[in-house]
């Protein structure tokens, strides 16, 4: 939550800070080590052949691209409260930005915001397609239908996001809402896309096929008794990998839903005047716990270190390679001379 985005709502009131300072040093921290785990997990992915053909990898590769993308945009986000924290509004990393630019910048960032939510959608749907009805894997394994897929889903989402551009322009040095539209704005951006489409859509329908594919698995298991085959093996390992995504996304977003709810329930009208101080009192309670839902885009990397065997195995060989100085095409060339050798 950007509190700078609140300035034309603030009163004589001065809250604890040490939420602030928690939120500064947690979150580049989170960014750090989220940009090197996402990298990697694109580089595996994207470069390992038999990853690559596996129907969950390209959805795990455009993950590892919009989570970096949101850090990234986190971190800008939090260089500017710094700066206002420091030397005032008219300092800021957006005071010199047109209505143009912010109307720009914050569309496309809560777009990315929503396209690794949905996401992990994606990753659940999959799922239940490779366990449930495994002979139709191909349709999502196709890089043409995944990449028409994600496309339809950014120009949806891009479209729930227009009121953004509508009201977004630059007050006194930030990029924020007049008081015209306030109230109008503070319920799309609070109800429409918090409750609704950040959170509450996503984890219903996340936990919804979690629960689905894992009840599949107990039935297949129960039916396959002591003769299962190693492929079941196989895509039971893949398959709680990317259920724990799902169920790690449910877990570090729920905090920010608990915010956002507190914060619309002291919004109403007959409660803003108590609301006000109170929300003032849990500004650093929830400043900390937006560190938690940062968290979301930087954790992928260790689930599948810590599930993946292929990964692991995919992400030594990577090692291997830039260690011997040819990344790409290190394994392929070291063949070819192998064969002229023997010849």
């Amino acid at each position: 939550m950007n509190w700078n985005n609140t300035s034309n709502l603030t009163f004589d009131y001065n809250p604890p800070m040490w939420g602030f300072w928690a939120k500064q040093i947690g979150t580049p921290i989170i960014t750090a080590v989220g940009l090197t785990g996402n990298t990697l997990s694109f580089l595996v992915m994207g470069c390992s052949q038999r990853l690559r053909k596996r129907s969950y990898s390209q959805f795990l590769c455009l993950l590892a691209i919009f989570d970096s993308l949101n850090l990234i945009i986190n971190e800008i986000d939090l260089i500017d409260e710094m700066i206002i924290y420091k030397s005032g509004p008219s300092y800021g990393v957006f005071s010199d930005f047109s209505d143009g630019l912010c109307k720009f910048y914050n569309f496309i960032k809560y777009v990315l915001l929503l396209l690794s939510s949905w996401l992990i959608v994606c990753l659940s749907l999959e799922r239940v397609i490779a366990v449930c009805f495994p002979f139709r894997k191909k349709l999502i394994r196709k890089r043409h239908n995944v990449v028409v897929l994600v496309s339809l889903m950014f120009v949806v989402l891009s479209l729930t996001q227009i009121f953004r551009v509508l009201f977004i322009e630059n007050v006194g040095g930030v990029c924020t809402v007049g008081r015209e539209n306030l109230s109008v704005y503070i319920y799309l951006h609070h109800y429409a896309y918090h409750l609704a489409l950040l959170f509450g859509l996503p984890c219903v329908i996340v936990l919804t096929c979690n629960l689905g594919v894992i009840y599949q698995i107990y039935v297949i298991r129960k039916e396959a008794g002591n003769d299962r085959p190693r492929s079941l093996d196989s895509t039971r390992k893949a398959t709680t990998m990317l259920l724990l995504i799902g169920f790690v996304f449910v877990v570090t977003m729920f905090p920010q839903f608990v915010c956002t709810s507190i914060i619309l329930y002291y919004s109403d009208g007959d409660r803003i005047h108590v609301g006000r101080f109170i929300l003032m009192d849990m500004r650093p309670y929830l400043e900390a716990l937006s560190v938690v839902s940062y968290s979301n885009y930087c954790i992928n990397f260790f689930i599948y270190v810590m599930c993946g065997k292929s990964f692991r195995r995919e992400l030594r060989r990577i090692f291997k390679r830039s260690r011997h100085g040819s990344f790409f095409g290190g394994t392929r060339t070291r063949t070819k001379e192998e064969v002229m050798r023997l010849q």
